[in-house]
């Protein structure tokens, strides 16, 4: 769409913005719009309404399902980050096999796989010309192995896109690792004029001298330092020996910020932009953004359309955390507004865990399938890791559990059971009438009557249909995003009624896709939906109703409570036979009446009873260290009003104990009776906050409470401001009746400490 001719006088693209609201002519559709000083209300939000995305992000959105896959030598060091110090020879899996990561992928539809390439240890799993510590220097394939290039012909055969994720951290290259003293990171060289490629045999001594490119493919030029030459070095591998890249994936993670190292983010942008114009850049780029947690879970309410304080060239793409990143409060003059969608990063690991270790279990199905549409039904897309083991393979139980989930959105979403009704609005768009929603196309839509901001839709269905679930999706691609608030009812034979529906799902925005749960599924043949705020004329390309279905879920394991209680219970009811030593269920395991008693670590597994003497989906639940029966606190630094220190062993994962700032690290805990235990747990605080969340810690135990022993002198719990889930550490076997942990380095070193649940390990738990 062609935007409309301005006044003489005005040039250039933000001030054609601005000099359109000032003449009250329409505001033109744009991939960036700026809010002028003196710019109205409606015209503030007309610009937001016009925003649109990118090419490459319109094609990015329309995947949602995507999945991530972690792998190196974390897995073989069974941690969650590495040192730089690893020896290449440590990296050898015996049966290794991309095509079976891709048959894991293919069971949720996955669209795209992003390979992280090289995580923060600074080890590649490609032979890299500009490195010694890459899968060339280790025994896998015989020094000759290629992951990207096997993961690339894999995901290429399976239909899947290609994504890379490159670690800007590297503690390889960090000039203080001993194991590397000649790195790069750090190492405070000069920018120097640099061809990239870069001659290996010339990469310091005369960087100005490239090598031959692969047939085709440019050379650039750069002003950068050393590292940034390495990094762009690697980056231009990695982006033209493999085919397409659909995604180029960065982080802000530093696991040693003592060492300085400026990244010349304009140079690598450009690099991606001209070798891989399709791409989109996420995280640490202008195209995809990091939703701010790695839970999995969005935000309830979701706007793409971003003001940013800088023009977007200038922007540094922080973090974006904030509960409220794009409602109309947020929409300041001076702001430049910017199509920046969200991506929800999960682990199918429980407890945020993305590398493979042996006592690393899947997620529960039922988490995961909220997580689904908490993600994807909340206008961002899904990305999922897997986590191989060391012989190269996704284990079974991650085949099984994504096999389930898998399962379950098929079955759901087969079928759009409002095919075949007659839809009506009461007003529409020339071009733009309501039957478009039901067309199967996001590049037609209905849209509301020029100068309307709401819309009643209603759907006819050709019969009475039952259904407990809404799928909303708007014109984001030609429209922008506009829906602010709807309603959806349905008809009871006398009147209009509003469906309850699951408690964490709003009606407040809808962007590329909106999924609504209702609490208990309807039948009607009348569905109606009022959207009662938009920016302009609010738009709909596709509404759908679905049947969750309930058959195909596994019994839900519920937290286990204070006592040590675990209730078991199932959306369809019925008898649900279970186990709780880790064994498969069968008809004839016992019958869950009443709670189980889980006073230690131990496996949970049940399954719904089917007729014939079948058994549904199994559900499993691993819970980690003692309940904290009989547990009291015996001394703590400090506590905040309303979180006491005894919430911290209260078994009530919403409840935490919190300290004030630079109030107090330390609390004592009685755990009633000797115990021989060899590990603690550690659970955050779980209200989307992290003042006082524990990076480095120590843990003490005693027989009596007087006399102390360090069982951890110094440990540190990785990546937890980005994954607050349960943290868990091992130790040498010890019997204690007291333990005693003291947080040393707080998230934000505020001398502050915070807990929902702290508990040990019992030494025969493995």
């Amino acid at each position: 769409m062609l935007p409309p001719r301005y006044p003489q006088g005005c040039l250039g693209l933000a001030l054609a913005f601005a000099c359109a609201a000032a003449h009250g002519a329409p505001i033109p559709y744009a991939t960036e719009h700026v809010i002028a000083a003196d710019d109205t209300p409606a015209a503030i939000v007309a610009k937001a309404a016009t925003t649109l995305p990118r090419p490459n992000q319109s094609a990015w959105m329309r995947l949602e399902r995507t999945f991530f896959l972690h792998f190196g030598v974390n897995t073989f060091n069974e941690v969650e980050w590495g040192n730089g110090k690893e020896d290449p020879a440590l990296f050898n899996p015996t049966q290794l096999d991309a095509h079976q990561w891709l048959r894991a992928v293919k069971q949720l539809d996955g669209k795209m796989l992003v390979l992280v390439a090289k995580h923060h240890d600074g080890f590649a799993m490609w032979p890299s010309r500009y490195t010694g510590h890459s899968s060339a220097a280790s025994p896998w394939r015989g020094g000759k192995g290629d992951l990207v290039r096997e993961v690339a012909e894999a995901a290429r055969g399976a239909g899947v896109k290609l994504g890379i994720y490159l670690s800007p951290a590297d503690l390889y290259q960090l000039k203080t690792n001993p194991a590397n003293p000649a790195g790069y990171y750090g190492n405070g060289s000069a920018k120097r004029r640099s061809t990239i490629p870069t001659d290996p045999a010339r990469f310091q001594s005369d960087p100005a001298q490239g090598r031959t490119p692969p047939p085709g493919r440019p050379t650039f030029t750069y002003e950068v330092d050393d590292y940034n030459r390495y990094f762009l070095n690697q980056l231009y591998e990695l982006l033209t020996e493999y085919g397409p890249v659909h995604e180029v994936w960065f982080d802000g993670a530093n696991p040693d910020p003592s060492v300085a190292e400026t990244y010349d983010y304009a140079a690598w942008y450009d690099l991606i932009r001209k070798l891989q114009p399709d791409a989109v850049i996420m995280g640490k780029g202008p195209d995809v953004r990091w939703v701010g947690t790695e839970s999995g879970y969005g935000r309830a309410t979701e706007w793409s359309v971003i003001p940013l304080p800088t023009a977007p060239r200038a922007f540094q793409w922080p973090d974006m955390q904030a509960a409220d990143l794009g409602s109309r409060a947020q929409l300041k003059p001076g702001s430049h507004l910017w199509w920046y969608p969200a991506e929800t990063n999960a682990t199918l690991l429980a407890n945020g865990q993305w590398f493979w270790a042996h006592d690393k279990r899947p997620r529960p199905v039922t988490q995961l399938v909220d997580i689904f549409y908490s993600s994807i039904g909340r206008n961002a897309n899904l990305i999922l890791n897997l986590s191989p083991d060391k012989s190269g393979l996704v284990p079974d139980d991650q085949v099984a559990t994504l096999g389930q989930l898998g399962a379950i959105v098929r079955a759901t979403f087969a079928v759009n059971l409002a095919r075949g009704a007659r839809v009506t609005a009461d007003h529409a768009a020339p071009r733009h009438a309501a039957p478009a929603v039901l067309d199967g196309s996001l590049d037609t839509w209905w849209e509301a009557a020029p100068g309307r901001s709401d819309g009643t839709l209603t759907l006819t269905l050709p019969r009475r249909t039952r259904f407990d679930v809404v799928s909303l999706q708007e014109a984001v691609d030609r429209r922008g995003q506009r829906i602010e608030s709807f309603e959806i009812e349905t008809w009871d034979g006398a009147a209009w009624t509003a469906p309850a529906r699951h408690p964490a799902d709003v009606t407040t925005t809808v962007g590329h896709r909106r999924l609504i749960r209702l609490r208990a599924p309807v039948t009607t043949d009348r569905v109606r939906l009022r959207i009662t705020g938009a920016r302009l004329e609010p738009t709909l390309a596709e509404i759908g109703l679905y049947k969750q279905s309930e058959d195909l879920l596994p019994p839900t394991i519920a937290d286990r409570d204070a006592a040590g209680a675990v209730r078991v219970d199932h959306p369809a009811g019925g008898t649900i036979v279970y186990t709780v030593d880790g064994s498969a269920p069968t008809a004839a395991s016992p019958v869950y009446r009443a709670p189980l008693a889980m006073p230690g670590s131990g496996i949970v597994k049940a399954a719904r009873l089917l007729p014939g003497g079948r058994l549904g989906v199994v559900g499993v639940r691993d819970f980690t260290g003692l309940s904290p029966r009989g547990f009291t606190v015996v001394t703590a630094d400090g506590e905040d009003a309303g979180h006491a220190a005894a919430l911290a062993v209260d078994g009530d994962p919403a409840t935490f104990w919190q300290t004030p700032w630079g109030g107090g690290r330390s609390i004592q805990v009685d755990m009633g009776q000797s115990h021989r235990i060899a590990g603690l747990a550690y659970l955050p605080r779980q209200d989307g906050q992290v003042a006082g969340t524990a990076v480095n810690y120590r843990f003490e135990t005693s027989a009596d409470g007087t006399h102390w022993q360090a069982a951890v002198k110094r440990g540190t719990f990785a990546n937890v401001h980005n994954n607050p889930d349960l943290q868990t550490a091992r130790f040498a076997p010890v019997a204690a009746r007291f333990f005693r942990f003291t947080v040393l380095d707080d998230v934000w070193r505020s001398g502050s400490a915070s807990a929902a649940e702290l508990s040990v390990i019992p030494a025969d738990a493995d």
